[in-house]
This record gives C-alpha cells, structure tokens and sequence, in this order.
C-alpha cells in the first residue's frame, strides 16, 4: 500500500471512533465541570444538582467518590460521570466496579485480580455479563433472608453493571437518525431527509401525522390507511428501540406543575408522541441535548450548547418551584464540611493523647479545646446546611441519627471539659467524633445511595420528627458518651493511672451518672412522643413493636442504674458495669431492632449490620469481664475496705 494512503485512512478511523464514542478523551474543563454539577435532575423524588447525582452513582457502583483511570489520574465523580456519557469507550476501561469477593468474578468465567477484593473494569466483566445476569436472575428467586453471601454479592455486582450501562448508553439515542420507509405516506414526506431526522424533529413532526391522519381520515381508502399507519408505526417503533435505554436521569421538567415526576429522554419521546404536542422550549431542551454528543470534542461549541442546556432546564425548575436549594446542595458538597469534621476530630484526638502526656501545660489544653470546636463546628454547620437542603429537622435518616449523635456528644463533652478541666471528656468526645464520623461514612459509602432522600409516608411529618425523634436520639448520644466515660474509667483502673487521685475517679463517675441522669429524660419524653405519633398515625398508643421496646428498654435500664445508685446496690464500679451495659442496649435499639426485619419501623435495615453489632456486643462484654475480674482482685486484697469502700 502506498504510505500517500496512510493518512486519509487514518483520518477515517478516528472519525468513525470520534461518531461512536471513541476518539481521545480530553480533560473537561472547570466550567464545563460546574455547569453540570448545578445542572437539576430528579431521582427518588426529589430534585438535586446532577452533581449529587453523579457522586452517589459512582460511590455505589465504586465504594469510593475518586477513581483511578488506566494512566495513573486521579479523578472524582464528575470527570467520571461525563466520560461515562460522552466518551463510553474510555470510561468502559475503568476499574470502578467493586467487587468484595473474587468468587463472584470467577463464577461468571472472568479472570480474577490478585486478592479477594478488588475493582474491576466494565471491560473485564463483559465476557461474564450474561452469566452474571443469569445467575442474578436465578438468585433473585430466592427469599432475601435464604440468600448466601456470594449470591448477594452476584445480585449487587449485577445491579451495578446494569446501573453502569445505563450510563454508558443514555445518549445513545443522540446518535441515532430516523428514516420513514421511502413511499408516498405522509410518514415519508415529514421525515424524507436524506441523513434521518433526530430524536427532537421526530417528536416535534409525530403528533402533525397523526393529526393530519385524523382529520383526514375519510380520504383514505383502507389499503391507505393501513399503509400510513404502517409507515408511522415503523419509524416510531425505530424510536421506541432507540430510547429504550435512554431512562436513568430525569432531565425534564413536565408541563404540568400538577404532574410531579421529570421525564427521561424516552418519556419525551412517550409523551410527545401520544399526547398533545408539547411546548416548543421543551423540545428544544432535547435537542440541545442530542446536540451535546455532537460537539463533544469542541469544548466553546459544547460549552455554548451546554449553557443551553443549563439554563433552560434550571428556569422550568424555577418555574416549578424546584431549584431554590440547588445551589446551597452543590455547595455543602463542594466544601466538603462533614469531611473536614472527621479529619479534624481525628487530630484533635492525638492531640489529647499529646495533652496526657503533658498534663499541666496549660497553652496545650487550650488549643486541643480550640481544635476540638472546630470539627464541632463544622458538623454543625453541614447538619444546618442539610436541614435547610431537605426543609427537614436534623434527624430523619438512620445516616442522620449518627451525625446528630456526634454532634450532641461533642457538645456535651465540650462543656464538660470546660467545667471540670480533667481532659476525660474531651477524651471521649474526640474518640467518640472519630468513631462517629468514620461511621457515617461507612455508611454512607456501603449503602451507597442519596442520603438526603424523599421520606416514605410513615416520617413525612417535621413536627413528629422535630419533637420525638430528636429526643429519643438524644437519649442515645446520652447513653453512649455515658459507656464511653465508664470505659475511661474502667480501663484506668486496669492500668492503674492516677491511681492515688481518687477525685480522678470520682468526676468519672459524677460524670457518667450525670449523662445518665440527662439521657433518661430526654429518652423517656421521647418514647412518650412516640407513642403519642404512633396513636396519631396507627390508631395505638403502645403495640409492643421491636422498636417501641428498644425504646422502653433504654428507659428502664437508665431507670434500674439510678435507682441501684440511689439505693447502694452499686457502687463507682457497678455504675460504670452498667453504664457499659446501657451502651450495648443503645446499639440494640439504635440499629439491631431494624434489622430483626418484623414490625412497623423496620424500614431502616441494612444487611450486614448484625456482623458488626455482634463484634461490638462481644467486645463490650469482655469489658465487663475485665471489670468484674478487677472487682474480685480488689475484694480479695481487701475484703473488709472493699466492702464499705465505695470506690471499689
């Protein structure tokens, strides 16, 4: 072959990959990133910036917010997210499929990574995809609760790829150009263009067919009638198979402020074909969106289409009174307050661990205060932020229920320390904001979805979940900052620290029987509202619910503890016993009773939760042990003190 021919051909190759999603993929430019993130979609319900959309898709499908591409690059979710549309090609080459067991890879035939967990690339499961959608299919069969680990892992993994394919193929329709077959039919005159017409004309020219069809109908003999309805049935039926795929993002806002769900590019399709013609401005918003796929390696020519875009859907969501948070959203996730929090805390902690070291500097205990706050701060801030998002209280979602119980522990701990100056509450408060946060991340990235979600029936309700919820979450944070100071004080027992300053002890305990004492108000108003809510909605007061009884058990487990107290049964160490007892029935009611999968509030489960609890359970159980154990050695030096001895 002549090297004169070398060029053109290439040239030809790279268009034909350019035209259907190859070509190179270029980095995306700061204001091509931002238009997107503020960019309204709807999911769940609820109407959010496509940024929130995007981070929530990747961290699902990932485990993470940031992926690695083939050449080393770390990116987030937006470079993610538009590479999945815009270059499907490269973005199928990207290893952001987690995949927790390497037995799940190697049941669908598919070459396993070294380790057991591991991401894989679209590209490297794709010989495997019908056998994991089969296996998926054959799974889903069986009851949730009868599933075994790997075929769970197999539903999700499918799940996953079906989620990512939608994303890789949404524009599709974009690329496609439709014919009417050549004749003499009103479908051939309309759309007798030689390339096909787009999506956007076809939907713009169906519904003038179909009325021309009506008012016409007596002209046509039945031979031509059921030629033009077959002409039109066949280039909408080309359609219908175009923007079949195209349903995972609701773009458009309806017409009709009375309809409440967005439509997807195929809806459009739907409804501009079967029902009256829609305004001109919404079809010109579909077509601003085919038009993208076409300029995508022209950044001002994109940008400018983009813009379009944009602002034509951000002012039908105006007009629908739906995009006033919209940019506060983008922002709580843009600065990343709840993030900051945990890292802060997570150095305000060493920090105390410093100050232990050097007790009396003064300058130290000062600035671990100082640092301590702002974490503090910080979550106080974002929980703000997301009540204003959401128009809620800030407890809704089990996910808030951690960060409120951080944030009360935190206070709590930050005015104890003000008062007394021991170092203990600040202590536990910092070891208690790291678990806390790291826990609502945990969460956050397991469950993988929004989490300031459209509330199911049940809690749509700001009075119930202002007056009840907060309370009785409250009296959580309570019992568990109260476990928290008793373990200081057990293990320092243990240890021996300070073992000459009983007055260390004794704040321990004034402490922890003091949250105690605050806990058990806040969670008995709370389980009353409780059953006032559940007398309004459900018609009883009390109906012995695994959660109404996880509420009452924390009641009177805080009601037995200060009447032992009260009464001397126990002493500083029993206190504390029990105290650590009270925080392993806060877990219980917190997370296992919406896991037991019976009863009215069973709406919070979590699979897998039952693992960690029981790791907990156990561990806090061998705290006891130590305690008793301590208990028993300090009544066999001394049995005649040790039983009059209150500090014992």
């Amino acid at each position: 072959m002549s090297k004169h021919w070398i060029i053109p051909i290439c040239l030809v190759v790279v268009g034909i990959q350019a035209a259907w999603g190859g070509g190179p993929r270029k980095p995306w430019s700061e204001e091509t990133l931002e238009l997107f993130r503020t960019l309204p979609v709807q999911e769940g319900g609820r109407v959010k910036p496509l940024d929130t959309f995007a981070q929530f898709r990747l961290l699902k499908l990932n485990g993470k917010r940031t992926f690695t591409t083939p050449t080393g690059e770390r990116e987030s979710w937006m470079p993610w997210f538009l590479d999945c549309l815009f270059y499907p090609d490269a973005a199928v080459q990207y290893e952001c499929l987690i995949v927790d067991n390497s037995d799940v890879v190697a049941s669908i035939g598919v070459p396993t990574h070294q380790g057991r967990r591991s991401r894989y690339s679209y590209a490297e499961l794709q010989p495997g995809r019908e056998k994991l959608f089969e296996l998926a299919r054959e799974y889903m069969k069986i009851d949730s609760s009868q599933r075994t680990p790997l075929q769970r892992q197999i539903i999700d993994l499918a799940n996953n790829v079906f989620h990512f394919e939608q994303l890789i193929h949404f524009l599709d329709f974009s690329k496609k150009r439709y014919h009417a077959h050549e004749g003499d039919t009103l479908a051939s005159q309309a759309f007798s263009d030689p390339e096909g017409v787009p999506l956007s004309v076809l939907v713009q020219r169906a519904p003038d067919i179909v009325s021309k069809l009506e008012t016409t109908s007596a002209h046509f003999t039945a031979e031509s009638r059921k030629k033009e309805h077959g002409a039109l049935a066949d280039i909408l039926d080309q359609a219908a198979r175009g923007t079949a795929i195209s349903k995972g993002i609701h773009l458009f806002p309806p017409l009709d402020l009375r309809v409440k769900e967005w439509l997807t590019p195929m809806d459009m399709f739907v409804v501009g074909t079967r029902f009256p013609q829609p305004r001109q401005e919404r079809l010109e918003l579909l077509a601003s969106l085919e038009q993208l796929w076409g300029f995508r390696n022209d950044p001002i020519a994109f940008n400018l289409k983009l813009r379009e875009l944009n602002v034509g859907i951000t002012a039908a969501a105006k007009e629908r009174g739906e995009y006033k948070k919209l940019p506060l959203e983008v922002h709580f996730y843009k600065y990343k307050y709840l993030t900051y929090s945990q890292w802060l805390y997570a150095l305000s902690f060493l920090l105390v661990a410093i100050l232990w070291l050097r007790p009396e500097n003064k300058l130290l205990h000062g600035m671990t205060i100082a640092l301590f706050s702002v974490p503090t701060a910080l979550l106080i801030i974002g929980m703000v932020l997301r009540c204003i998002v959401r128009g809620r209280p800030p407890v809704s979602t089990l996910y808030e229920t951690i960060l409120f119980i951080t944030a009360i522990v935190a206070l709590c701990a930050l005015f104890m320390e003000i008062v007394n100056r021991r170092r203990i509450a600040l202590s536990a408060g910092a070891f208690l904001g790291v678990a806390g946060m790291f826990l609502a991340f945990r969460y956050e990235a397991k469950e993988g979805v929004d989490t300031m979600p459209a509330l199911i029936a049940v809690l749509d309700t700001n009075f119930w979940l202002a007056t009840h919820v907060t309370t009785v979450v409250a009296g959580y944070a309570a019992g568990l900052f109260a476990a928290a100071i008793s373990h200081v004080y057990i293990f320092g027992k243990l240890f021996r620290l300070k073992e000459d300053d009983a007055d260390f002890y004794e704040s321990m305990t004034r402490m922890s029987y003091g949250i105690i004492c605050f806990g058990l108000l806040f969670a008995t108003v709370g389980t009353i509202l409780g059953g006032v809510w559940a007398n309004d909605s459900w018609g009883r007061f009390w109906g012995w619910d695994p959660k109404e009884n996880g509420a009452l058990m924390i009641v009177l487990w805080m009601l037995i503890v200060l009447h032992a107290r009260l009464a001397e049964y126990i002493r500083d160490l029993g206190l504390h016993v029990m105290a650590v007892t009270l925080g392993m029935v806060v877990a219980f009611s917190w997370w296992g009773v919406n896991n037991l999968g019976v009863g009215l509030h069973s709406y919070g489960f979590i699979e897998g939760v039952w693992r960690n609890l029981t790791l907990f359970w156990l561990f806090e159980s061998f705290v006891v042990l130590l305690a008793l154990v301590l208990w028993y050695q300090n009544r066999q030096k001394s049995p005649d003190i040790a039983a009059c001895d209150k500090k014992s």
